[in-house]
């Protein structure tokens, strides 16, 4: 078997392959990258690594040979339409390398109807993929829980969640249970050539999220929602990237991220791990 993942040293990338290299035999693993020079321990490891951008078709041709196991973890390009080279260079670029299988690492935020700014990339790279002649898996991953540890500390100083969803919930996943689904679905063809979503086994309303981030910090942090308009101001750095997160609460807002599945539990054999947890287990108390 020939395991190739992309995106290895970005977040999620990195926890993928922590699990990978423990999971899968160091010799059948490989990763394409953009800038070599950031896989240096990987290749010390013994994990192939081959140079391959996404907006060059023919690196990610030659980087993709004899590759059995696909993972495409997308780039963090915005706005939506500028991610629409990078689908299509890599759906032909693995029609071309013959890929056997491709892991497609989406994230839930993909409806028809949804406002956030991303999800035209993503609900197209879904069709895509279907007008294809590739075998392939999609996991949407629902909001990370990551994030939450290092917002923490402006949260308590401020004494409030501020996202502006007063209707409605969220769920979450942490990036280390995203990796262990994607490398357990990588290594087990029986349970390829579906659609996951990947979520823990409840959804927050942003009173339940300042409750549970309370009782974590052992803080007292309540629930005063900023207008979409504000937060859009207050937290627009990049440039663009405050509307970009507004529209994701509006979705939120909307119903469309309170999505709640057994996916998780089925391509693993146990829940993922709760939110409470979680933070307890990173956020330091000391």
């Amino acid at each position: 078997m020939r395991y190739t993942i992309t995106g290895a040293t970005g977040q999620l990338g990195t926890e993928v392959m922590q699990v990978a290299i423990k999971k899968l035999p160091i010799e059948e693993l490989r990763i394409s990258i953009r800038d070599i020079k950031k896989a240096v321990k990987y290749k010390e490891m013994g994990v192939e690594v081959k140079k391959a951008d996404y907006r060059n078709k023919a690196e990610l041709v030659q980087a993709w040979q004899d590759t059995d196991v696909l993972v495409y973890i997308p780039s963090i390009v915005h706005p939506s339409y500028e991610r629409l080279p990078e689908i299509e260079n890599v759906v032909q670029a693995a029609e071309e390398a013959k890929v056997k299988h491709l892991i497609f690492v989406s994230f839930y935020a993909d409806q028809e109807n949804n406002p956030f700014q991303m999800s035209p990339f993503y609900g197209y790279a879904s069709r895509r993929l279907a007008s294809s002649s590739l075998s392939y898996t999609i996991m949407k991953n629902a909001m990370y829980a990551d994030p939450l540890i290092n917002y923490l500390p402006e949260l308590i100083e401020g004494g409030n969640v501020v996202y502006p969803v007063p209707h409605d919930k969220i769920s979450f996943i942490s990036r280390a249970d995203s990796a262990k689904a994607i490398v357990a679905v990588a290594a087990d063809a029986s349970l390829q050539d579906q659609t996951y979503t990947l979520t823990q086994n409840r959804s927050y309303t942003m009173t339940e999220l300042a409750d549970t981030l309370s009782d974590v910090s052992g803080e007292n942090i309540g629930f005063a929602p900023m207008s979409l308009e504000a937060f859009a101001q207050t937290y627009d750095e990049p440039k663009g990237f405050g509307a970009l997160l507004a529209s994701m609460y509006e979705a939120a807002n909307r119903g469309l991220l309170a999505i709640v599945t057994e996916d998780f539990r089925k391509i693993t054999g146990r829940e993922a791990e709760p939110l409470a947890s979680y933070l307890k287990r990173h956020y330091p108390t000391d």
